[in-house]
């Protein structure tokens, strides 16, 4: 399977949920996850997804998902918090969303710098409306309905100053369509993955610590629960068990997401540096069509 396979299925489930945002703008955000992850899941051969049988409204961290890049020598992690997007109300409640164990994103902030998660964290949000993203495919971002934004990002601009009005507009200004994954040219005519983390996610992929240039959110070994999963054939077969053998593991969030490339031409990790409290960047204006592109 192609790139342009892979982005238009991506491209397809997004444009579906604007749809749905668009005539049952009262659908709840958990609802619109669940068929996402689902759907996604159910048309690509290699990405997988399982939603545990238990949620947990008031967990400490402020994750909804866990969302893992396999390729054949590295692993990428994700810790995904979803947000619904108001075209017409002031969106900073559910930014500033708090539980008893503080402030959402914070909580997500904090446990994805943890060393034994280790995760990059990102907002998917859902919206009616594209406004102005931070991508130059306007064919693609007129019709989609899914964007991914940096949770660093969002807490700089809107939470860690005074408070401030977050508009549909001012948010999605941060973030990319959520078929880049497959289709922007960072990714497939410019370096792979790491480029286009690295240019769309800076803060959220800088080490946590200044001693190290490490990627944030990558890994060498997959953790026990991941590694168990993927010895099924599919998330139906999993043992009643399962869940239970790795509730500790999994108690951070309520389903995970797995992209497995590792058959397929995996991405370049190799030329990953940091100087000072910058990433290395390549330019980005000359980019190739790379939609022949194969993994």
């Amino acid at each position: 399977m192609n790139l342009k396979e892979v982005r238009k299925k991506l491209y397809n489930s997004a444009g579906y949920i604007r749809s749905w945002l668009t005539k049952q703008p009262g659908v709840k955000e958990e609802s619109i996850t669940d068929w996402l992850l689902f759907d996604v899941s159910n048309q690509l051969p290699n990405v997988f997804y399982h939603a545990f049988t238990r949620h947990q409204e008031g967990r400490e961290t402020g994750a909804d998902w866990e969302w893992w890049f396999l390729f054949p020598q590295t692993y990428v992690r994700f810790r995904v918090q979803a947000k619904k997007v108001s075209s017409t109300k002031d969106n900073y409640q559910e930014i500033a969303r708090t539980n008893n164990h503080g402030l959402q994103i914070e909580k997500l902030l904090e446990d994805s710098e943890k060393p034994d998660v280790n995760a990059i964290p990102l907002y998917v949000l859902y919206s009616s409306v594209s406004d102005n993203v931070r991508c130059n495919n306007h064919q693609i971002v007129q019709n989609d309905g899914v964007f991914i934004a940096g949770a660093q990002q969002i807490y700089d601009f809107f939470i860690a100053g005074p408070r401030r009005k977050v508009t549909s507009a001012k948010l999605l200004k941060l973030s990319s369509p959520f078929s880049c994954f497959a289709c922007c040219p960072l990714i497939t005519a410019y370096g792979g993955l790491q480029r286009y983390l690295e240019y769309y996610f800076q803060p959220e992929v800088m080490p946590v610590s200044q001693k190290s240039n490490a990627f944030r959110g990558l890994h060498e070994q997959l953790p026990a629960y991941l590694s168990s999963f993927l010895e099924y054939d599919a998330p139906v077969d999993l043992p009643e068990w399962w869940e239970n053998e790795f509730k500790y593991q999994l108690e951070d969030f309520n389903a995970l997401l797995v992209y497995d490339f590792r058959n397929y031409k995996p991405f370049d990790f190799s030329r990953l540096t940091c100087s000072g409290d910058s990433w290395s960047q390549g330019a980005t204006d000359e980019f190739q069509d790379g939609s022949d592109i194969t993994f």
